[in-house]
């Protein structure tokens, strides 16, 4: 049985004891033993795992965390809660409508999902706490925005992989064609209007109602803390505004994102803002392990060339067909279902050069599968392995795997036919 088949096995056994799993077995737990699977088997490099701890995701997340953790202890969040809730008059509708625009603002200067959600989520944990309302009801539809509408509008973030598909395009020599700065904005923008509409008012009434929110934001302690002296309740709050300002301005500081949210950690761990056990529990050690977890299978089934196999296989089949819609459907389905559970990169790097080179073959048009890859990768929402945003997502709004199936299969659907009908009719393969 060689490598590939065995990382397969394991993959879908790993799936399959997600759904199962419950208070006895965290599926962190699961992820970690899938992941040591692989290494013990062949499918995975040791040095590749152990290099997954130290992925810049995870520590970002991790000192995301604690910045938003220091957030969370100041007069601040909750001000600002009292006063949203004044001003939408207790409308539920108004203010999940307000931090869904927030989000979608944010994901165009912010080329990462689980940033966006983590700079947005303490304010509308808040919210829930004082509206008396289930945080369950909100975050998953506050996360969708931030994992579908990134990098959609013409800025910093979407000009990058703009440029990095016209570079695909002119390596493979099919120059007749190149990119725009406009042409992921037409061909992603009904995308995002429908996403936000849906989380706004269709995906809430899909949300299971867990209970109110408790006194105190999750992995916190469960005793209400002493509020901050005025200079730590400045730090804690000045620090929150210059980290968010620092992501948005990240390219011009000529600093990654996770050095400017890890310098934010420091600066709330050394000032006494948040104790040393504030600190450990506001980190949420089980969902980084899930991360580090998914990560790490991801790697594997990159490893082991299944992406490549499904991609190869793919590429007869297009290349057969000649009906612009259902071509873009396939083209758009394949890397959407490997996108739940690998790398949305590594997906990208895989399958955009394929379509360019199927698209070459057959002297066609390769603007339309190029944005159909890159809007099915960057709307991966549906497996807590789709990105870490899920992961946190779950532990905020306590959901299970089941309440993510549940939540996300008739989004899933919609995005497919508008993203699939719109970018086919715009940019026709044939």
């Amino acid at each position: 049985m060689n490598h590939l088949t065995i990382c397969i096995i394991i993959f879908i056994l790993t799936l399959i004891s997600f759904v199962f799993s419950g208070e006895k077995i965290s599926i962190a737990v699961l992820a970690l033993s899938s992941m040591m699977a692989m290494v013990l088997t062949g499918c995975l490099k040791a040095k590749t795992a152990l290099g997954v701890f130290g992925n810049s995701t995870v520590i970002l997340m991790a000192s995301m965390f604690v910045v938003a953790g220091g957030l969370n202890r100041t007069q601040m969040a909750k001000k600002l809660s009292s006063w949203i809730c004044r001003i939408s008059h207790g409308s539920f509708t108004k203010v999940l409508a307000g931090y869904v625009i927030l989000v979608c603002v944010l994901a165009q200067f912010i080329p990462s999902a689980v940033v966006c959600f983590s700079i947005v989520y303490p304010l509308a944990y808040g919210v829930c706490k004082e509206m008396k309302i289930s945080p369950s009801k909100m975050m998953f539809p506050i996360a969708i925005t931030a994992i579908g509408t990134v990098c959609t509008l013409p800025f910093s973030a979407s000009i990058s992989f703009m440029a990095l598909f016209d570079g695909f395009l002119k390596a493979y020599n099919y120059t007749q064609y190149n990119m725009t700065i406009m042409d992921i904005t037409k061909g992603k923008l009904p995308t995002m209007i429908a996403i936000i509409l849906m989380a706004i008012f269709l995906i809430p009434k899909f949300c299971p109602d867990k209970g109110a929110a408790d006194e105190v934001q999750p992995g916190m302690a469960a005793k209400e803390p002493k509020p901050l002296d005025p200079v730590r309740e400045v730090i804690g709050s000045v620090t929150f505004i210059l980290v968010l300002l620092g992501l948005l301005f990240s390219s011009k500081l000529h600093l990654a994102n996770w050095e400017i949210t890890m310098i934010g950690a420091l600066i709330i761990a050394a000032s006494g803002v948040l104790k040393k056990e504030e600190i450990f529990k506001s980190m949420n050690l089980p969902m980084l392990l899930l991360v580090i977890g998914s990560l790490g299978m991801g790697s594997a089934l990159s490893e082991t060339g299944a992406a490549d196999v499904i991609g190869n296989s793919l590429a007869g089949v297009i290349t057969g067909i000649h009906n612009n819609y259902l071509a873009g459907l396939l083209i758009f389905i394949v890397p959407f279902i490997l996108t739940q559970f690998m790398l949305n990169d590594g997906v990208v790097a895989i399958f955009t050069p394929l379509y360019i080179m199927i698209c070459k073959s057959l002297g066609a048009n390769p603007i339309g599968p190029i944005v159909l890859c890159f809007i099915a990768c960057t709307t991966a929402f549906f497996s807590p392995l789709a990105t870490p945003t899920v992961p946190l997502a779950m532990s905020v709004g306590n959901y299970d795997v089941k309440d993510i199936a549940k939540m996300s299969w008739l989004p899933a659907i919609i995005i497919t036919l508008i993203t699939v009908g719109w970018v086919m009719t715009i940019y026709p393969i044939f």
